[in-house]
């Protein structure tokens, strides 16, 4: 489908609302939108006073991006509470490595921080995966209940025997399905479809319940097979299909939101300890304050993107939720309880709503 280009106005209201520099496919910068900044390549030089422990964070995502927005506020709060005595370095774009390269970095020490998906880390804490079993949160206020409460920090807790110190976990957005080909308005019309997922149990099964071909893919090859057609589709964020461009190669997008893409901030438990302890709560306050405000972020760009997208000739079909639910809820439930999720995790997040 041809693409028309999206109104002058729309554009600017984005850009006073969102620094707009988005990753290019292949995981490249993308050339900024008009009127932006180019997105700097590398942490920028800064004073950093005598003594002052540096950290250094990495994350996968855009600059542009909610998420992104959001650590940048975590860093303001650590050196403005800590007098510079702890500086926060980040590096978006994938440029200490991708998210199980981080993860790893964390376990060795070689990674101070990490911002990314709670997907990834369902290699090593399977109970991770209670987040990707479909039509299981009503929404984000359920889902941030969830993240705060109690199961929240039991995940946190079974992170630290890994060397990892979880100081607030968050979302990136529901996933829905923006593909090619056809509309999917009902879950049967995604049938056959090849659709690209996290390499996850409760997604594949998501998909499987569908009838459609769970395709796990590295991100930085996506934009590609959906060009070429090995790919009809994917589950995304609004927010990543936008910064990741996949819009401009996709015709359909179907909101029903049902799966969130949870995201955690955490630190090596060596960093963590090489911080003097009378900054560990300045930390933790931090991350929870720049959670809520990319949080909100999140809230204000997700219709405006939608817009966007839309605008630029994406169909966006809105289907009946609950028909989805009923038809695929318990199919999943069944493939991924107790398989992979004790039913311990299920009654936690139920008794939240």
């Amino acid at each position: 489908m041809l693409k028309t280009v999206c109104s002058v106005l729309t554009v600017l209201v984005l850009i006073l609302s969102l620094a707009a520099c988005g990753a290019a496919p292949g995981g490249q910068p993308a050339a900024p939108a008009p009127g932006d900044a180019p997105a700097d390549t590398e942490a920028p030089a800064q004073s950093v006073p005598d003594g002052a422990v540096t950290l250094k964070f990495g994350h996968v995502l855009a600059p542009g991006t909610p998420q992104h927005q959001g650590i940048a506020k975590f860093e303001e709060l650590v050196e403005e509470r800590t007098n510079g005595a702890v500086q926060i370095e980040i590096y978006p774009s994938s440029q200490l490595g991708d998210e199980r390269e981080l993860i790893e970095g964390m376990q060795m020490g070689t990674v101070d921080g990490y911002l990314g998906s709670t997907a990834t880390m369902t290699a090593w804490i399977p109970d991770f995966m209670v987040f990707d079993i479909p039509f299981l949160f009503d929404g984000y206020e359920h889902e941030y209940k969830v993240m705060d409460g109690q199961l929240g920090d039991k995940l946190k807790e079974e992170c630290l025997p890994l060397g990892v110190h979880v100081l607030t976990i968050s979302d990136a957005g529901f996933s829905n399905i923006i593909n090619n080909g056809h509309p999917i308005e009902k879950p049967e019309d995604a049938k056959g479809m090849n659709i690209r997922v996290m390499e996850s149990p409760g997604l594949i099964a998501y998909m499987n319940a569908l009838g459609a071909n769970p395709v796990p893919m590295a991100m930085s090859e996506v934009f590609t097979a959906l060009q070429n057609g090995t790919l009809d589709g994917g589950t995304w964020p609004v927010v990543v299909a936008y910064f990741n461009k996949f819009y401009t190669a996709t015709d359909y997008m179907t909101l029903i939101d049902p799966i969130p893409t949870s995201i955690m901030t955490a630190m090596s438990e060596s960093a963590w300890n090489s911080v003097p302890e009378e900054y560990h709560d300045i930390l933790t306050q931090a991350s929870i304050e720049a959670t809520a405000y990319q949080r909100q972020v999140l809230a204000e760009s997700i219709d405006s993107l939608t817009v966007v997208m839309e605008e630029e000739g994406v169909t966006i079909i809105r289907p009946d939720r609950d028909v989805w639910r009923d038809a695929l809820q318990q199919k999943c439930l069944d493939a991924m309880v107790p398989k992979y999720v004790p039913q311990e995790l299920i009654d936690m997040v139920n008794a939240d709503k």
